[in-house]
């Protein structure tokens, strides 16, 4: 019979070769087939993880951050999460085979911590306010141990392999590079640079996931030296089958999941694309405005007249807070700029643009430009005798919400009433904002800001003699406006309040 491509014979008068001879034979072609099987599977998984990689980063350019804070994120981080371990134990293993000591212990090291790093990431997700903390820890050991990692397969036993010694250089020259980009980043105050900073990140990781590519190269370089398979020989089939299996439930669920994820994508950037065409029309109900300070900063903001406007009369004006351009990025001025609430509540709508890189204020350590508003208001309020200084109200959703609380803490004298919207501010300066009528929102569930925020601020304000109302969604994230905004005498209350009377702010 024939085995691995020996013939072996055996005649009445003994065998050919000895029982022990057949025996390593035997084993040999065993092991030939376990090594094609190896290669074959760990080519197999490490292309499913590299589409996986692909699949997320393509999404990430399209989305940005925004991302992470899509339903579907979750699910599909878990099943990228198998994914990563399954071509990690190919990798880890592969180099024990090997006898690739020092990249083996590198390796299981840098794999735990990325691993780790996974966790994090999901537990931020879940419950961040548990578990932000941990984020900037858990990547700089990822980092740490890439680094290390990457420099085994530069300087150990393994340079002798081209394709790894590549994968080493390639893996160390761009986790110094993330490195140092994360680090110019942070210290930087130059908004330009800042986002080109964070596009040129974003090339450098996607570069980053393309290394595995050369380890399905050195697969298949070892693959073509073995020699070829004899037809006679049969395998045992126990665990193709199950590595089977678990490659078809892989391939499925990361299909399934991967497709939910770019489904809802593709949702998300279809509604900014219809967000932008409605923002033209609301251009046309605006008058676009430039305020020019004393220094010559400059604020571009839009305004919006009551109608019909009655020269005899004062009208309330609502600073209506974007978390980012315009009024497109101001769901409350959305609902406030229609023809039905202009009738009801006429006033004055004044949405400034929230320039790149800036904020209204309450995130620490992020530039702002609250001081640049309070003057354009005034200026406002000199050129229009109509506005009614006792009716100064201010709202904003997330960046608008956090506007909106720094803007009462700092010049309660301002206005009269206030609904922030996921928002926070630092709760030592609540106190000031105690005789202003405060309606604030906030969902349990929210991933981008976090609820405690709100909760803390409304608890210090308690503290201080105020009154603050305060609704929370239970079962809410961040997109709860539509949730506020059908909340029961909302606007009603809203535009009731005034600074010059006692109304009712409880």
């Amino acid at each position: 019979m024939l085995v691995a491509g020996h013939r072996i014979s055996f005649s009445r008068g003994g065998p050919s070769h000895s029982f022990l001879e057949c025996f390593r034979y035997l084993y040999q072609a065993h092991l030939l087939s376990m090594k094609r099987n190896f290669y074959y599977r760990g080519i197999f998984f490490t292309a499913l993880l590299i589409a996986a990689i692909l699949l997320q980063d393509v999404l990430r350019f399209q989305l940005g951050d925004q991302i992470t804070r899509l339903e579907s994120f979750i699910p599909w981080l878990l099943i990228f999460g198998v994914n990563a371990a399954i071509g990690s134990f190919f990798i880890l293993k592969y180099y024990h085979a090997k006898h690739y000591t020092v990249a083996f212990v590198t390796a299981t090291l840098a794999a735990i911590a990325a691993l780790g790093y996974l966790i994090v990431n999901y537990a931020i997700i879940v419950s961040p306010a548990q578990f932000v903390s941990y984020g900037a820890p858990a990547f700089f050991l990822v980092f740490l141990t890439s680094i290390v990692s990457a420099a085994s397969l530069v300087f150990s036993a393994t340079r002798k392999n081209p394709w790894l010694l590549s994968a080493g250089w390639l893996m160390l020259i761009l986790v110094v590079m993330i490195g140092a980009t994360i680090l110019w980043y942070n210290s930087s105050q130059d908004v330009p640079l800042r986002a080109t900073l964070q596009k040129v990140g974003l090339w450098i990781s996607f570069a980053y996931d393309l290394i595995p590519l050369l380890y399905i190269l050195n697969f298949r370089s070892e693959l073509r030296t073995l020699p070829p398979e004899n037809s006679d020989w049969q395998p045992e089939k126990t665990s193709d089958g199950v590595w089977a299996i678990a490659g078809t439930f892989a391939f499925i669920f990361t299909c399934v999941f991967g497709f939910v994820l770019a489904n809802e994508t593709q949702g998300k950037l279809a509604w900014e694309k219809q967000l932008a065409l409605k923002a033209k029309e609301w251009a046309i109900l605006f008058e676009s405005r430039t305020f020019v300070d004393q220094r010559g900063d400059t604020l571009h903001y839009q305004l919006l007249k009551p109608l019909d406007v009655d020269p005899q009369k004062k009208y309330p004006l609502v600073v209506c807070l974007p978390y980012g351009g315009g009024v497109e990025g101001c769901p409350p001025a959305q609902v406030l700029l229609t023809d039905p609430y202009r009738k009801k509540y006429p006033a004055f709508l004044f949405v400034p643009y929230c320039r790149p890189g800036s904020g209204w204020g309450g995130v620490p350590r992020y530039p702002t430009v609250d001081t640049l508003v309070f003057d354009a208001l005034h200026a406002l309020e000199d050129e229009f005798k109509t506005i009614d200084e006792n009716r100064r109200y201010v709202t904003g959703v997330s960046r608008g919400g956090y506007g909106s609380w720094h803007f009462i803490c700092t010049r309660p004298d301002l206005f009269a009433a206030a609904i922030p919207v996921c928002g926070g501010e630092d709760p030592n300066l609540a106190a000031n904002a105690v005789d202003v009528s405060v309606w604030a929102f906030h969902g349990e569930k929210d991933r981008n800001v976090l609820v405690q925020q709100s909760r803390d601020m409304v608890a210090a304000i308690k503290q201080a003699g105020g009154h603050p109302r305060y609704t929370e969604f239970p079962d809410a994230g961040h997109d709860i406006w539509d949730r506020v905004n059908n909340t029961s005498g909302l606007w009603n209350w809203l535009f009731e309040q005034r600074r010059d009377s006692l109304a009712v702010r409880d």
